[in-house]
């Protein structure tokens, strides 16, 4: 009897063991298959804030009346893609591109043009200080967006925008950002990781975009407008929760808003707001509704030196 009470506890012992041990090698994987297509949780934040540090110190640049910008642009992107990683989800029925997707090479012309032209990209604090008054800038000043929170930023956009010296904003819907890394696969809508995002952070200034509101309801209206305002309160609140308490600025997605979201964005602290109105920014623009430009595939190099005001001296 003892020693068959005895052979239990051995193989118990051993059993548990044996257990922890597949657990703890096999704990990732099991984790990525529970978490796979899950929103991101709410209570948690990508935990950034050291290595945003930079966006924070405001530069000055001490430029003469003749060389100071009256006007800046702030321009949009979302996709960037490799020309031969181009596959049906980034075409349109007649075979163009979609209209958020950009070819990688065109992105790097336009990046190399605007290093030619001795373009600097401004932060958000440094746009906002312009905004009010506070700060000039450089004639070629300019802020570089990029709206939803793709994988191939970090992958294509982050490199090319490091090799010029160059920051940039990504407004991210925060809820659709993997807890988890994965290959990158251009041919699908992949989002960034929270690896890609800390990887990335000292290019990319990381802003809200929704927590899981970057969505229409049935007659088309987009959450933000549609939705109860309690409801956009707390899916906003959430978004500055996974950006570990950051409140710089938001994005619209659509650039659909009205006059409850703009006291939203205000009562949650957002220091400014950006629109989809395709002009540029002065002093004095309403801090809540700042215009953005898109630049779009079909574009020739022509129409991005117009749309950045160097074909009628606008900037």
């Amino acid at each position: 009897m003892i020693r068959k009470h005895l052979f239990n506890i051995i193989f118990t012992v051993i059993f548990l063991g044996l257990f922890s041990l597949i657990i703890n090698l096999y704990y990732d994987d099991v984790s990525r298959a529970l978490y796979e297509n899950e929103i991101f949780p709410a209570d948690k934040g990508f935990d950034i804030l050291a290595c945003q540090n930079w966006r924070n110190e405001m530069r000055q640049f001490h430029v003469s009346d003749e060389d100071k910008a009256k006007q800046v642009t702030v321009l949009m992107y979302h996709r960037v893609i490799e020309e031969d990683q181009i596959d049906d989800i980034h075409l349109e029925t007649s075979g163009d591109l979609v209209s958020t997707v950009m070819l990688k090479s065109e992105f790097d012309m336009q990046m190399q043009l605007l290093k030619n032209e001795g373009f600097t990209t401004l932060t958000l604090k440094e746009l906002e200080a312009f905004i009010e008054g506070k700060i000039d800038v450089p004639k070629h000043s300019i802020v570089l967006t990029f709206d939803d929170g793709f994988k191939d930023n970090a992958v294509e956009v982050a490199p090319i925008l490091r090799e010029h010296g160059f920051t940039g904003v990504s407004f991210v819907i925060t809820g659709v950002v993997n807890l988890y890394d994965a290959k990158y696969e251009p041919g699908k809508y992949q989002y960034l990781s929270v690896e890609d995002i800390q990887n990335t952070c000292d290019v990319f200034e990381f802003e809200s975009h929704t927590y899981n509101f970057h969505k229409r309801m049935d007659d088309h209206t987009p959450y933000l407008i549609g939705k109860p305002d309690e409801l956009v309160r707390k899916d906003l609140e959430t978004s500055i929760i996974n950006l570990d308490g950051n409140t710089q600025a938001f994005a619209s997605p659509y650039g659909a808003f009205d006059e409850n979201n703009i006291q939203l964005f205000q009562k949650l602290g957002f220091n400014m707001a950006f629109t989809v109105v395709p002009e540029t920014v002065r002093p004095g623009t309403d801090i809540y509704q700042i215009p953005r430009k898109e630049v779009y595939p079909h574009e020739t190099i022509i129409d991005f030196k117009e749309k950045i005001g160097l074909q009628d001296g606008d900037t």
